[in-house]
């Protein structure tokens, strides 16, 4: 996917899906993923690719269309070169992937981080901090249960304004990885407000945890558009696990067993509305709780993202320790089939599609979904080959965790 338009050494993005999904797109959290995975495993070859998908996203930052104070847009094109010879163009028609949520800043803060961590190159550091200071100056919100916002629009008028959607729990969890991040690779320095990284990473944090329902456990999605009321419907799996490897923490790691007990589906031909054939079976997690009701697409599509999520997390919390012996056992165990259940689809799901127009050998990467996937939160996925799954595999066999730096597992 990274090849798909050029090679070598020229700074691009790497196209997100097969070509029938949204063409030449590459979004920017995909590519940040791709970017953990690459270091994840930290080959010569890997680390040369992460740091050319470093630049980038820097290229990107730096050109962002229509504004350049720091922020990333949601997705760029990448089939071809712009005036400088970088494959990142602005993704307009018929897309306009100009917005701009907390969560996609703190994703290409990570990898940006990361990757000034592993290379010491500081124009990584330099990117970092721009746009973790555009998340501070752009998102930082007091209302209710503080936190951060959910990010900017762009209008008509090629202005930015803020998104009228409620804070969300994921993009708090991301903002409170990467500034911690940036807490130790700074020796606790500040954003240009004078606040320091660690208080604002704690911001995040107490969002956070105003939305867990201890009952459960289990995370809320964020709030409602008034920045203040709970939204308690649907329940994503994002922040179940997600919550786990960032904070490591008592507190969260039984949002791994609700995830597991309440979002875990098998998709089958005979499923309603399924892209699966014959005798073809693909079992792990979906996205929400309301994707296992939709009536307008399969109810049993399995989100491989998702899943690798949910394996990373069993991974961490094994790695961790604190529990019994067999407690720890029982977690690899899951999360070494939640592995397979994507091997598995990994074969049998994709075959035929392509990238820049030439045909992807099978079996080389992982699709969205296995079959029309309903997310409850207004978009679907599909069965193309996706970047995002693939890279979320490879960082959860490789027992590693992107919202650690150094992507250690136990902290």
């Amino acid at each position: 996917m990274m090849d798909a338009y050029t090679s070598g050494s020229t700074i691009r993005l790497s196209q997100s899906y097969s070509d029938a999904a949204l063409q030449a797109t590459g979004f920017t959290y995909d590519n940040a993923v791709a970017i953990h995975a690459y270091l994840s495993r930290g080959l010569p070859d890997d680390l040369s690719r992460a740091k050319i998908l470093g630049l980038g996203l820097l290229h990107a930052q730096a050109t962002n269309v229509p504004i350049a104070d720091g922020r990333f847009a949601q997705a760029y094109f990448v089939n071809a070169p712009d005036s400088s010879g970088a494959f990142i163009t602005p993704a307009a028609f018929p897309f306009f992937f100009f917005g701009s949520s907390v969560g996609d800043q703190a994703w290409a803060g990570m990898a940006l981080a990361q990757l000034y961590r592993r290379t010491g190159d500081k124009q990584f550091l330099a990117g970092a901090l721009l746009v973790a200071n555009w998340i501070v100056t752009n998102t930082y919100n007091t209302q209710g249960p503080g936190g951060y916002s959910f990010g900017t629009i762009i209008n008509q008028f090629n202005q930015s304004q803020p998104s009228p959607n409620g804070k969300s729990t994921e993009g708090n969890l991301d903002t409170y990885a990467f500034f911690t991040m940036l807490n130790t690779l700074t020796a606790g320095g500040h954003a240009n407000n004078g606040t320091s990284w660690a208080a604002l990473a704690q911001h995040a944090f107490q969002f956070v945890f105003a939305m867990l329902n201890p009952s459960g456990p289990f995370f809320f999605t964020g709030t409602l558009p008034d920045q203040i009321t709970i939204n308690p419907s649907p329940i994503p799996e994002d922040c179940q696990t997600w919550s786990y490897l960032a904070f490591l923490d008592a507190r969260s790691r039984g949002t791994i067993d609700w995830a597991l007990a309440n979002l875990q589906t098998t998709d089958t031909a005979s499923s309603p509305h399924s892209s699966l054939t014959g005798t073809q079976t693909v079992h792990g997690m979906t996205f929400s709780s309301a994707s296992l009701v939709t009536t307008a697409n399969d109810p049993n599509a399995v989100w491989l993202e998702g899943t690798a999520h949910t394996s990373a997390a069993l991974t961490a919390r094994a790695l961790r320790g604190g529990e019994p012996i067999f407690s720890l056992l029982s977690d690899i165990s899951r999360a070494v089939q939640l592995l397979k259940d994507i091997e598995h689809a990994q074969q049998i799901l994709g075959v035929g599609q392509t990238a820049g127009g030439r045909v992807i050998p099978s079996g080389l990467g992982v699709v969205a979904s296995s079959s029309v996937l309903d997310t409850g939160f207004g978009f679907t996925y599909g069965p193309s080959l996706h970047i995002g799954a693939t890279g979320w595999y490879l960082i959860a066999s490789l027992a590693a965790n992107p919202f650690q730096l150094g992507y250690r597992v136990i902290g």
